[in-house]
């Protein structure tokens, strides 16, 4: 579904450090989550597989499943990333 894994996403000292320090490696690329969100991390195998579910951000209440998804990226499914809330619209220029 996202296609080939990068080379580190899949290297033993990597997936340790996961295991380890899960939101140390998270605050490397890039994420830093309160304290109050549970992370867990599960190691996959070739036999098993886990789906990341990006929490829903604020403000997208009464969003069509094509807007939620376009706001999901590639990083927000494997769990390195936050699904950001949309951006407000622009406001309407004045007229002059």
């Amino acid at each position: 579904m996202l296609g080939l894994p990068p080379v580190w996403y899949k290297s033993a000292p990597y997936r340790a450090r996961a295991v380890i320090d899960p939101r140390g490696v998270l605050r490397e690329l890039g994420v830093e989550l309160p304290d109050d969100i549970e992370v867990r991390v599960w190691d996959s195998t070739a036999e098993l597989r886990y789906l990341v579910l990006p929490r829903r951000p604020d403000g997208t209440e009464g969003m069509t499943e094509a807007k939620l998804a376009a706001l999901v990226t590639r990083d927000a499914m494997i769990g390195t990333a936050v699904v950001l809330a949309p951006e407000a619209p622009a406001a309407p220029e004045a007229p002059r």
